[in-house]
């Protein structure tokens, strides 16, 4: 370890930090990913930039720890519980996508560019994975995550963690020394891959519950921070100790950790070391990226980078479309998923360090991932639009349910779900539009649609009682619901369903019957109004002012009446789980 000591590794530390520091500033002053920023620190100041860090045994120390504590993160965010509710997407849609993508990115790179069949697997693995931070993140931002293209992304990306998973293990095979044939090779690392799995889940099913029990009862943060930080570099040690990469061990115990009940504390209290060390990774790659190569061959990486798109996007498309799913909700998950990922890096640093890659082609498959990811947040954020001028393009045809589907504004936020359109829902939407309240209505009635549509309403074809089209009217984004049923089984049921996958929106009912209210309260709904009472207490007001009683005479009996039958659900106390 002297080659890590002061003043070498101290200052060259101390440098990557400072430019760290300075380009974390200057993107987020840019609205730009803080990833971005690392790489470019790391690029400014590494042996191809200024020059300031280039002790090789640093950069490499650097970055794997770095690497631990970033597949540690991946493996906290992954989740088993996810991975069985999407299973048909995960390992149905997922699986077919890997399998494609893989392929075509493997023909390309063996039999067009003539790679070798170490690199060719490194790298065409790495592309083939998609971000999966990033994709959630971007999704949960824009409120889309509960669509269902967006459901089927989350699913492809949990089987390309499981193939990532795969990938830790056998890129070390990749770089045997030569003695046996390259199938023994990854016939014995997968052997020890299982091996090292099957004891680290044992631990993390029956030691390390007890082991935090048991540091639960000091009640000391300190000691449950160093508890969490020996078991992750105990974890890689182990896989290092079997000739694995360190970081399958953070990510295994990260997977172990994020489904047991400490996971929460465990996020709060690695985080600082976690989000230090992951920066220093993220620029201990952008050290590695060859500018000068990059300036040189600027056209190889555009045309990459495209061609990167293209093609995932392309293949999930049509993976999608075999799946039984329609065109446009293939193209929107292609859009979603057409980046590289951190997972990609991370192999393709493995490699590199491993001497599978060689430094140009790792340099141009760095930069090529770093310029998807760059690119990504846009085309997330624009999935909808791409896909629909994509289909325009190639002349596809659109079915009517996808161009009613088509009328919902993607971005609408902060609105009101009005289903029901007739004489009431048009008095509600005339008072919505005169106080600037943006709304969607839905209505089964054609001529309503057409009189709301002439009028500049934004009116849909169909009903409150499919839970899919309130899904698609943006119900995760939206500030209340008003909601018309023909039945009281009806309404119970959406109702239900509606809390149940988690929605927290106000919900109003209209109802005929004033009997109906304790049911549908119970059921879920917040504000429940009986349609024959109101009617009743307008006409009682009505004739009590032909009588010459006076407004104030009248108007506190109404109030106290409705009051008696009022059926307003209290808010729900905040969940004190929640920040």
């Amino acid at each position: 370890m002297a080659e890590h000591l002061y003043p070498g590794f101290f200052s060259e530390l101390l440098v990557l930090l400072l430019a760290s520091l300075a380009s974390v500033l200057l993107f987020q002053r840019l609205r730009l990913p803080d990833i971005l920023a690392y790489l470019f620190a790391g690029g400014l100041v590494g042996p191809f930039g200024f020059g300031m860090v280039t002790n090789d045994a640093n950069i490499h120390f650097l970055s794997e720890l770095g690497l631990v504590f970033l597949m540690f993160e991946l493996g906290l965010e992954f989740s088993v519980r996810q991975l069985l509710h999407l299973s048909r997407a995960v390992f149905g849609l997922g699986s077919l996508q890997m399998l494609l993508t893989l392929s075509v990115f493997a023909s390309a790179l063996f039999f067009a560019l003539h790679w070798p069949i170490g690199a060719t697997l490194v790298v065409a693995g790495s592309l083939a994975l998609s971000s999966t931070a990033l994709v959630v993140r971007e999704l949960r931002s824009l409120k889309l995550i509960n669509r269902h293209h967006a459901q089927l992304a989350v699913g492809v990306l949990i089987f390309q963690d499981l193939a990532a998973l795969l990938g830790l293990i056998l890129v070390p095979a990749l770089a045997g020394n030569g003695e046996r044939a390259l199938h023994e090779q990854l016939l014995h690392v997968a052997e020890k891959g299982g091996i090292l799995v099957v004891i680290l889940t044992g631990a993390g099913k029956w030691l390390l519950p007890s082991i935090f029990h048991e540091v639960a009862r000091s009640r000391s943060e300190e000691i449950f921070v160093l508890t969490v930080l020996v078991i992750i570099l105990l974890s890689a040690w182990l896989t290092q100790a079997f000739g694995l990469s360190m970081a399958l061990g953070a990510f295994l115990t990260g997977v172990m950790l994020g489904e047991g009940e400490f996971r929460h504390q465990v996020e709060v209290d690695i985080r600082p070391f976690k989000d230090i060390l992951m920066g220093v990774f993220f620029a201990s790659v952008g050290m590695q990226i060859d500018f000068g190569l990059l300036v040189e061959e600027g056209r190889i990486v555009l045309l990459g980078i495209v061609l990167l798109i293209l093609a995932k996007s392309v293949v999930i498309t049509l993976a999608a479309r075999i799946m039984g799913e329609s065109a446009t909700t293939g193209s929107k998950t292609g859009i979603i998923l057409a980046q590289a990922s951190e997972f990609g890096l991370a192999l393709i640093t493995l490699g590199a360090q491993l001497g599978v890659l060689a430094p140009r082609i790792a340099s141009l498959a760095l930069a090529i991932v770093v310029g998807s990811l760059i690119l990504a947040p846009w085309l997330i954020r624009y999935n909808f639009e791409i896909s629909q001028w994509i289909g325009r393009l190639v002349g596809q045809k659109v079915s009517g349910r996808d161009r009613e589907m088509s009328r919902i504004p993607p971005h609408l936020s902060d609105h009101i779900i009005l289903a029901g359109y007739g004489r009431v829902g048009q008095m509600i939407a005339k008072f919505l539009k005169n106080n600037g309240i943006p709304f969607i209505a839905l209505d089964p009635d054609g001529n309503r649609i057409k009189e709301g549509r002439a009028a500049g309403d934004p009116v849909i074809y169909g009903s409150c009682a499919r839970i899919d089209l309130l899904r698609r009217c943006h119900m995760e984004r939206a500030r209340l619901a008003i909601l018309t049923f023909k039945s009281l089984s009806e309404a119970r049921r959406i109702i239900t369903q509606i809390r149940r996958q988690g929605y927290t929106l106000p919900i109003v009912v209209r109802t005929q019957n004033e009997a109906d209210h304790a049911e549908l309260i119970a059921a879920g709904a917040d504000y429940v109004i009986p349609e024959m009472l109101e009617s009743s207490l307008v006409i009682a007001a009505e004739v009590l002012s032909l009588l010459g009683y006076s407004k104030t005479v009248v108007q506190p009996q109404i109030d106290a009446e409705r009051a008696l039958h009022a059926q307003i659900k209290e808010p729900a106390a905040p969940d004190p789980g929640e920040g």
